[in-house]
C-alpha cells in the first residue's frame, strides 16, 4: 500500500490538490520548494494568474534593458538582436506557464501601471522579432488603454480569448475602434471583451462595420462610460458580431442618431441594462435579437419617474420581446416612503401581467427600501406577491434590499 508520500505523486491527485491551493500563493511556493517531483506543478498553478507585470520585469535579461527606459523608441527596439535564446531562458520559463495577466494591479499607483503597461509592450516588440509573443499560453489579458499603441507591438496574442480594455482617457489615447481593431487583427478568436473606465472615439461612423469578431459571444460594457459618440461607434462596430450576452450601462440623454446605427445584436440571448428608462428604450427599439430570452434590467432615477415611464417601456419590451423572453429581473434601487411603497409595486406588477401573458416563465423583483422605515404593503398588494397569483410563472420571487446608510 502507497503511504502518503507516493500518493501525492499520482498526478491526478496532486492536481486536484495544488488547485485547491490557486489562491494561496504561499502554500503553492513551499510546495514547489519541497520537493523536485511538486516544482513544475505547482509553479504551473503559481504563475497561471498574475495580477501585475511588475514579477516579470527582473526576469527580462540584461542585455535587453532597453525594455525598462522609458526613454526607448521604436527604432531602438528593432535595432536590438538576440545574440542566444539562452538569455531568455528565464524568462520564458515562467512566460510560458501564464494563462492569465492583469498589466497592473489595483494596489499600484498611475505612473506604475504606465510604466508597467509601456514595458510589456515594448517586450511584445522585441520578442515579435524572434517570431513569437512572449506569453505564448495566455488567454485572458487585462490591458491599459492609454497613450498610442505602438504600430510595432503586439499586445494581443493569437492564443488570447478573453480581453479586458482599462480605459484612460487622456489625449493621446488611442480611439476604441483602433484598439479593437487591433485586437480583432491579432487575436482573431477572441470569445470575450470588457470594456471599463472613459474611452475615446474617433467620432465617425461608418455605414457597415469595419471589424469582424468571428467568435466573440460575450461583451461587458456595465463599469464603461460611455458617452453618446462612443455608443454609436461600440454598436456599430459590434452589431453583426454573433454576441449572445451584453451587459451595458446606458447614461442619461444620449442624443445621437439611433437610425444610423445597423440593427443592433441579432444573435442576443441574454442582456443585462442599468440606465435611465429613456435610454433603454432607445436601445431596445434598435435591437435585432428575435431569440432574447433572459433580460435583467436595472433602471436609473427616481421609482416615480420609473412608474411614469414604465408604462412606455413594457409595449417595447413585449413587442421586441415578447415572443423570445422567458426570464425577467427587474431591480428598482431608490427607496420611497413606505406609505407608497404598495402603489409602485401594483403600478408595476400590473405592467408586467401583459409580458406574463406572452410566454414569461421566470419573474424576479428586487425592490431597495430604506431599512428605518417600516414596510406595510396593503392586502391587494400582498395577494399579488404570493406565487398563487401568478399560476403560467414557473418561478416566482420577490425581495427587498435594504439600503447601507453613510
Amino acid at each position: 500500500m502507497p503511504g502518503p508520500f507516493e500518493t501525492l505523486r499520482i498526478s491526478e491527485i496532486l492536481a486536484v490538490i495544488l488547485d485547491g491551493l490557486q489562491d494561496d500563493k504561499k502554500s503553492l511556493y513551499y510546495m514547489s520548494c519541497c520537493c523536485r517531483a511538486f516544482t513544475d506543478p505547482a509553479l504551473d498553478i503559481l504563475w497561471r494568474s498574475m495580477h501585475s507585470f511588475a514579477p516579470f520585469i527582473s526576469l527580462i535579461p540584461q542585455s535587453a534593458s532597453l525594455v525598462n527606459d522609458a526613454r526607448t523608441c521604436d527604432c531602438d527596439l528593432l535595432k536590438y538582436r538576440c545574440n542566444s535564446l539562452d538569455d531568455w531562458k528565464t524568462f520564458n520559463k515562467y512566460a510560458a506557464r501564464v494563462w492569465s495577466l492583469r498589466i497592473g494591479d489595483h494596489n499600484n499607483d498611475c505612473a506604475d501601471l504606465m510604466k508597467n503597461r509601456d514595458c510589456y509592450m515594448r517586450l511584445t516588440v522585441i520578442r515579435g522579432q524572434d517570431g513569437f509573443h512572449p506569453f505564448p499560453k495566455l488567454r485572458s489579458l487585462a490591458y491599459i488603454l492609454s497613450g498610442p499603441i505602438s504600430t510595432q507591438a503586439k499586445p494581443f496574442p493569437p492564443s488570447l480569448r478573453s480581453l479586458t480594455l482599462v480605459c484612460h482617457n487622456t489625449l493621446d489615447c488611442d480611439p476604441i475602434e483602433l484598439a479593437l481593431d487591433r485586437a480583432v487583427t491579432e487575436a482573431p478568436h477572441l470569445e470575450e471583451l470588457r470594456i471599463t473606465g472613459l474611452m475615446r472615439t474617433m467620432r465617425v461612423l461608418h455605414s457597415t462595420p469595419q471589424l469582424q469578431f468571428g467568435h466573440i459571444g460575450s461583451v461587458d460594457l456595465s463599469k464603461a462610460y460611455i458617452r453618446a459618440p462612443e455608443l454609436a461607434a461600440l454598436c456599430t462596430l459590434l452589431s453583426q458580431a454573433p454576441i449572445s450576452d451584453l451587459k451595458i450601462h446606458l447614461q442619461d440623454r444620449l442624443n445621437m442618431d439611433w437610425q444610423a446605427i445597423p440593427p443592433m445584436f441579432p444573435a442576443l440571448k441574454q442582456l443585462d441594462v442599468r440606465g435611465s428608462m429613456f435610454s433603454v428604450m432607445l436601445f431596445l427599439l434598435r435591437l435585432a435579437a428575435t431569440n432574447l430570452h433572459t433580460l435583467v434590467f436595472q433602471p436609473d432615477g427616481q421609482p416615480s419617474g420609473v412608474t411614469t415611464l414604465f408604462d412606455y417601456l413594457m409595449p417595447i419590451i413585449i413587442e421586441k420581446l415578447g415572443k423570445s423572453l422567458k426570464s425577467f429581473d427587474l431591480h428598482i434601487n431608490e427607496p420611497r416612503p413606505y406609505a407608497q411603497d404598495s402603489d409602485l409595486i401594483k403600478s408595476i406588477l400590473r405592467g408586467l401581467q401583459p409580458l406574463v401573458e406572452a410566454g414569461l416563465q421566470s419573474l424576479r423583483l428586487f425592490l431597495q427600501l430604506d431599512p428605518t422605515i417600516p414596510v406595510q404593503f396593503s392586502q391587494e398588494v400582498q395577494s399579488m406577491l404570493e406565487p398563487c397569483a401568478w399560476p403560467s410563472l414557473k418561478h416566482f420571487h420577490f425581495t427587498t434590499k435594504a439600503i447601507a446608510l453613510e
